[in-house]
């Protein structure tokens, strides 16, 4: 995720929606106080000479309970004290306080569900051999779905991301973000982790009617709130 005070701008960042691509590009755009958090290795080698910054969460945000999870050994973002990349509105709310959250442009991005658990189920699978069914796959238990998804964007059930862009409309929508913060044409979207999904074959291909509907309610909300469609992406 980003949050940039030069920009006043936080990109609350998605799973599976080309955030990754987003995050990079946007880290050349800021400047030294403002907080860009870890990548895996390889996506860092993309960000170039920009790093990873300020994202430790200051004592006096961090949630109660932190000590005692430092304590059981869980330390970083499992213990609230730092920033982290698929970190939801509530948590970020919280560590950098209501005067900067509710006055910066928030930014997010969505993706078709159908399409978006078919690239999950690559990037889940992406060590396996052989690769387990898909059908089999999204049958797996799935006791929180929309952590990475709904819940990033929205707080009490509401979104609160001033600027929605689409995976599929996803260079046509960074460039208008850009132009909106006065930086048109200043960065380019890189691609990142895209290669671990099989090409050719339609996300539809690999659903049946029941594992379509299990989606379907799977991500209920987020499909209800944008009108999303198994054969389309979204209004």
């Amino acid at each position: 995720m980003i949050v940039s005070h030069r920009r006043r701008l936080i990109f609350l960042k998605t799973q599976k929606t080309g955030g990754t691509s987003v995050e990079l590009a946007l880290s050349q755009l800021c400047g030294p106080e403002d907080i860009i958090t870890p990548l895996t290795d390889e996506d860092e080698t993309l960000r170039g000479e920009v790093t990873p910054r300020n994202y430790a969460i200051p004592l006096d945000r961090r949630p109660p309970w932190w000590r005692l999870l430092e304590m059981a050994g869980k330390r970083g973002p499992r213990a609230g004290t730092e920033f982290h990349e698929h970190m939801n509105a509530q948590a970020v709310r919280r560590a950098l306080g209501a005067e900067i959250f509710d006055s910066y442009l928030k930014v997010t991005i969505v993706r078709n569900a159908w399409d978006r658990e078919v690239s999950r189920y690559f990037w889940a699978t992406r060590g396996d051999a052989p690769r387990r069914p898909f059908d089999r796959w999204v049958r797996r238990e799935s006791s929180n779905p929309e952590r990475k998804t709904w819940k990033i964007y929205t707080l009490d059930d509401q979104p609160v991301a001033d600027v929605v862009m689409r995976h599929e409309t996803l260079a046509k929508d960074f460039d208008a973000l850009l132009e909106r913060l006065g930086c048109a044409g200043a960065v380019r979207l890189p691609r990142a982790k895209g290669a671990h999904r099989t090409r050719g074959r339609d996300y539809r291909e690999f659903y049946t009617p029941e594992t379509r509907a299990l989606v379907a309610r799977r991500y209920h909300r987020e499909i209800a709130y944008f009108g999303m469609t198994f054969d389309g992406a979204a209004r």
